[in-house]
């Protein structure tokens, strides 16, 4: 029994020794395993020279490129008020919008055209009496001549004795009678001019007032000074209107005006890289306007079947950059802004309507086109004719949306890698694979055929 015990316990032991024996014996030499490369799948597009048109997009609110207000310059009681003088009724030129009462203005003109009258008739009176005192000047000019001619005879008598003393003082003074007289009548004659200059001085001042009074008529009528839209309207028939009153403000019709504005960047982006004029020291705002050659585009920012556009074109740039914000004010015009309109699908461009403006520049050729995306702090990764990865510096002209523009540091014909690789390792092996449709996709944004947003 003893026996049986220990065999139960040598007998495992022993075959366990064995086991590990033939193992040991058996056992193969590990694999040494060769360390193979990891490849990258990557997608690529080759390098082309393409144009490309300079674009922004920003947005902004319309306004009226013309504002008018009817101040009234006259004060009276509104008489007459046309039946379409309504806030967002739209006025022809030239149309009467109200009328003020006339009653006084015209008064005061009938009395200033009968004070020219007057002034009128004293004029022709004086010149009627300056012909009368001529005549009776010349008339005694000769009784004087006459008199002369007889005192120097009763001098000649009164020394020869003929005649007595007082009959020589009664000719002498029959002489200094027709001379005092003639006298007068010379200073009568002397004194006409300056009559006459009082009294046209007199005539032109009345003619003054009733041209005045006539202005004033003519104020009490008022009209629109060009096609419009009526934006405010404070008045009522018969209301009583003060001088320098706000009675109507309208807006044209016939443009809009778009105020938008752009960082210095991005304007910069727009501006043409030659220009073969000088602008000169103090340019008129169309010669900037050809220098500087932007073209936009407006649309209404709504989801819609077919986009909602006008086409606009740069009216000006502001005169100074915004102390707030650092950006620049530029003008974009809409003619005809009321044309074209579809009920329900296509509306006008109202004021204050919330618009986005796409502004072009001119075309820039040779240019390497690529998505933002793969510009990786102004270096592009670049898949070798080994297809081994290159990180390259490259020179970033411009960046639109989702593109940049490139001028240097790469080559045409080179192969661009699209993927963002974590990490990117120099020298490191790729599987490219061509993506076609991003490179159509470049071209169209390149020049403009599709939204690059």
């Amino acid at each position: 029994m003893k026996l049986l015990k220990k065999l139960l316990i040598i007998i495992p032991i022993i075959c366990g020794i064995a086991l590990f024996v033939v193992m040991k014996n058996n056992k193969e030499a590990p694999v040494r395993l060769d360390n193979k490369e990891r490849v990258h799948t990557v997608r690529v597009i080759p390098l082309e020279k393409m144009e490309v048109v300079p674009r922004v997009t920003t947005y902004g609110y319309v306004g009226a490129d013309r504002t008018w207000q009817a101040i009234s310059e006259v004060s009276g009681k509104i008489v007459n008020v046309n039946e379409n003088l309504k806030k967002g009724y739209f006025i022809k030129k030239d149309e009467i919008l109200f009328k003020i009462d006339t009653t006084s203005y015209g008064l005061a003109e009938t009395r200033g055209v009968a004070d020219v009258m007057n002034v009128d008739a004293k004029l022709r009176e004086l010149a009627q009496s300056q012909k009368n005192t001529e005549r009776l000047l010349t008339i005694e000019k000769k009784s004087l001549a006459s008199a002369g001619q007889e005192l120097k005879s009763k001098r000649e008598l009164f020394k020869n004795g003929y005649i007595s003393n007082s009959d020589l003082e009664k000719e002498e003074r029959t002489f200094l009678s027709h001379q005092t007289t003639m006298n007068n009548l010379q200073n009568s004659l002397d004194l006409i001019p300056s009559q006459k200059k009082a009294l046209l001085a007199q005539k032109k001042s009345g003619e003054s007032t009733v041209t005045e009074r006539r202005l004033d008529v003519a104020k009490t009528e008022i009209r629109a000074p060009f096609d419009c839209r009526l934006s405010v309207v404070n008045v009522e028939l018969y209301q009583f209107a003060a001088v320098g009153t706000i009675l109507v403000e309208a807006q044209s019709v016939d443009r809009a005006e778009i105020p938008v504005s752009l960082t210095p960047k991005s304007f910069m982006t727009l501006l043409p890289r030659q220009y073969g004029g000088s602008i000169g020291q103090m340019p008129d705002m169309e010669t900037i306007r050809r220098a500087i050659g932007i073209t936009a585009r407006v649309r209404l920012p709504m989801d819609g079947e077919f986009p909602i556009e006008w086409d606009g074109t740069f009216s000006r740039t502001s005169e100074s950059m915004d102390l707030k914000t650092g950006a620049l004010t530029i003008y974009i015009t809409v003619d005809k802004p009321y044309e074209n309109v579809i009920p329900g699908k296509r509306p006008p461009l109202v004021t204050n309507m919330y618009v986005e403006v796409e502004l072009k520049g001119r075309p820039l050729p040779d240019r390497f086109v690529v998505p933002r995306s793969a510009v990786h702090d102004k270096k592009v990764y670049i898949c070798t004719l080994e297809n081994r990865l290159e990180i390259r510096p490259v020179g970033v002209e411009f960046q639109m949306a989702d593109v940049a523009v490139l001028t240097k540091g790469i080559k045409e014909g080179e192969i661009l890698v699209l993927a963002d690789l974590m990490p990117a390792i120099q020298g490191m092996l790729l599987k490219p694979v061509q993506a076609v449709e991003v490179l159509e996709l470049l071209k169209q944004q390149a020049f403009g055929e599709a939204d690059p947003r």
